[in-house]
């Protein structure tokens, strides 16, 4: 049986391919241009919301704690989390009580019958945020997590080297955060966080994928920019993953400097360091182990 899910995979996929050009037949052509209007659509209403944030017209709450902000204008995998994981690891060996605040993209909703109640009742139910792990141990599976967090919460806990790494997952991170800092948390990681403008950040953290930066540099749904380039100028920091071709880099950061000659722009790559077993955590083989095979 095809759960709703599986439908929106499909269409995502179909999505995908549309604006990747692999799909140029007759009605492909035309639901390529409808994804353009609505792509301008967006756009607007984008800036209309940062603008209503500047304007002080919608309110960012402000968390009592230090706020580190981690995320990207593009849809898809710039290296955001293995930064997220990072950062927590080398705070917490600082003795930091840091937690990462989520959202949970595709944890398991709370039942459509609890959510029509709370809704109609005229009562609200207060729910409490996902704690995916306490930083002692993870207390949820990646079905009630999401696959991000229950992953972070899994790897920070695996070496035994930074205990104490919350990881909470809500759609209110504000709410997330006040629930984190009564047990302590004294830095708080908001994962994806650059378009998430209801929290303030102390600082705000970009990551750009250096091979693919700005995909075709169209908005969703027919590009891969979740808000123009150009609002890349509220990062203090950029992030390039997958940084080894200096040529490409040159131009990379040229363009990146135009936009925001502030920030300060970090070269990074991502490097395997051992053969991790699925099914047992405690199993590691050295990459060496691979040599003649």
């Amino acid at each position: 049986m095809i759960n709703s899910r599986d439908i929106l995979d499909r269409l995502e996929q179909y999505v995908v391919e549309i604006i990747n050009g692999q799909r140029k037949e007759g009605f492909d052509r035309l639901f390529r241009y409808f994804l353009f209007l609505l792509s301008r659509i967006y756009r607007n209403l984008v800036q209309l919301r940062l603008s209503l944030y500047n304007a002080s017209i919608l309110r960012q709450r402000v968390l009592g704690c230090f706020v580190v902000s981690v995320g990207n204008l593009t849809t898809g995998g710039t290296g955001k989390t293995p930064l997220v994981e990072l950062l927590a690891r080398r705070l917490a060996r600082r003795g930091k009580k840091v937690a990462i605040l989520s959202r949970g993209y595709k944890s398991k909703p709370r039942p459509l019958w609890h959510r029509l109640k709370s809704l109609f009742s005229g009562n609200p139910e207060i729910v409490p945020p996902r704690f995916v792990s306490d930083g002692r141990q993870v207390l949820l599976d990646s079905r009630q997590a999401g696959d991000e967090p229950f992953m972070l919460a899994r790897n920070l806990l695996a070496e035994g080297d930074c205990p104490g790494v919350m990881v909470v997952v809500d759609k209110d991170r504000y709410k997330g955060g006040t629930f984190a800092t009564r047990r302590g948390a004294e830095i708080m990681i908001l994962d994806d966080g650059f378009q998430y403008l209801r929290l303030r950040p102390w600082t705000n953290i970009l990551v750009v994928d250096s091979t693919n930066p700005f995909h075709n540099h169209e908005m969703l749904p027919c590009g891969m920019l979740r808000e123009p380039i150009k609002n890349l100028r509220r990062a203090d920091f950029i992030f390039l993953t997958k940084s080894n071709n200096s040529e490409r880099l040159r131009h990379l950061r040229r363009f990146l400097k135009s936009h925001n000659p502030q920030a300060k722009i970090i070269e990074c790559n991502h490097e395997p360091r051992y053969l991790q077993d699925v099914n047992d955590r405690a199993l590691r083989l050295d990459l060496a182990s691979l040599s003649g095979r």
